[in-house]
């Protein structure tokens, strides 16, 4: 990737060589949103193009990573590592200039450097924080459910990505009884939490067991039940998918 975050900008999706990409309309159009934020005018016409280059002949599951940087486009592909449970720790989320923070810019070695940090560690996930509160973890959305029974997710003005796979599963959680609502995940709101999960293209759904070593005081299986449910409904439904084969 190059090194400055106005160089390039990328999406992160699904591939499985049965069904093709998930959620490719939704990650063209953050992808769009992104890139005007960095300046940037990629030929989305093509976009589809360089994916399904990319997956020729791919026979087990993956994650591209489609990249418009130096006027073209790029794709990596990557296997899929999916937890069903982790240990978290926190590190400083960082920060850039006004608008980029919450795209997905040309400067991203910072996941890689907090994945090291993670593994050091021991840790599965970091959460990323900044003025006392998560804003994000380094490749998935952290949702808080409290104890009061509301489901906390943080507001993207806090400088973190608009998660694709919670958008996918909002109206499926609100039907369940539990409704997202956008709030600082500072302390007060994490220690009364009884539990949190991950979610995201790269991890799926994944429930957090402990935050720095500390565990939730009273905890509850109930959201990440549902947000295993509500995300394996989408990954069946087949209007998720679009075809290598040909765009639908």
């Amino acid at each position: 990737m190059p090194a400055g975050p106005r160089e390039a900008v990328f999406t992160t999706l699904l591939f499985r060589p049965e069904r093709g990409v998930a959620d490719l309309h939704l990650h063209l159009a953050r992808l769009q949103v992104h890139a005007q934020a960095l300046r940037l005018n990629p030929d989305m016409d093509t976009a589809l193009e360089a994916v399904t280059e990319a997956c020729q002949g791919r026979l087990t599951e993956g994650l591209v990573r489609l990249t418009w940087s130096n006027d073209e486009w790029t794709c990596s592909v990557r296997e899929r590592l999916s937890l069903t449970d982790v240990d978290a720790i926190t590190a400083p989320a960082p920060r850039w200039a006004g608008r980029i923070n919450g795209t997905k810019h040309g400067a991203w070695s910072w996941a890689s450097e907090m994945a090291e940090k993670g593994e050091a560690m021991g840790a599965d996930a970091v959460l990323m924080v900044h003025d006392h509160r998560i804003v994000d973890e380094r490749r998935a959305t952290p949702l808080l459910l409290d104890d009061d029974g509301v489901v906390w997710a943080a507001p993207e003005e806090d400088g973190g990505v608009a998660s694709i796979t919670l958008k996918t599963m909002t109206n499926a959680l609100s039907a369940a009884g539990l409704p997202v609502q956008r709030g600082h995940l500072n302390e007060r709101r994490v220690a009364r939490a009884t539990a949190m999960v991950l979610v995201g293209t790269g991890l799926g759904v994944a429930s957090v067991d402990t935050v720095d070593g500390v565990t939730f005081a009273s905890p509850s299986q109930r959201l990440v039940d549902v947000c295993r449910v509500a995300y394996e409904a989408h990954m069946a439904d087949e209007a998720t998918w679009t075809s290598l084969g040909g765009a639908r």
